[in-house]
Formats: C-alpha cells, structure tokens, sequence
C-alpha cells in the first residue's frame, strides 16, 4: 500500500547526481531539514533541475510505499521560499501565437 502526503519541508542543498555502475541510470538527491533533522531525498530530474540553489522552502507530494518500505518524492508542489523570501518565478520570454488566418 501507498500512503501520500503534503510534505512541507526545507531543502538545503543539491547533491551531485550519480549514475549507477552499468551507466544506464543517473539519480538525483536533494538535503532536507525539517524539526533539525537533515536528511537526503531522492528526486526525479525534474524535481531536481526546478529547486534554486539556496535555503528553498517547498512542497512536495510524498508517498511512503510499505511493500519497499521507502519514502519518496513523487512531485514538487510549491516552492514557497528562497532564502527567507517569497518565491516568484519570473515568466518565461515568449513570443505571442500567431493568429490563425481567416477563411
């Protein structure tokens, strides 16, 4: 069985991905502190590649699998904060869609 939670929790640092032995897998960790306690979560690359380098505050979809007995990172939610301060993506550069031609 899969529990999911919300979890709201403080990532510290990125670690530098690894890949497995054979090559074929490369695996992506995040520190996390949360009540004092620091530990490392695994990540997908997306996860990994959308948290900002400093004290990031987020929220991410957890789920803990009892068949494997692990917890993991299933998606990141929100980032709340970086480094004490409400976090706010800048918009991308984008063009506007052409209109369609009419007929």
């Amino acid at each position: 069985m899969k529990i999911y939670n919300e979890t709201k929790i403080t990532v510290v640092g990125k670690a530098e991905p690894t890949t497995s032995t054979d090559g074929k897998n490369t695996y992506y960790r995040v520190a996390v502190m949360q009540n004092g306690q620091a530990t490392n979560l695994m990540v997908s690359k997306d996860v990994y590649n959308a948290i900002p380098d400093g004290l990031v505050e987020v929220r991410f979809c957890t789920s803990y699998d009892d068949k494997y007995q692990s917890f993991r990172v299933d998606s990141l939610l929100q980032i709340v904060s970086v480094n004490g301060r409400p976090f706010e993506k800048s918009a991308p550069a984008s063009t506007p869609a052409p209109e369609k031609a009419a007929k």
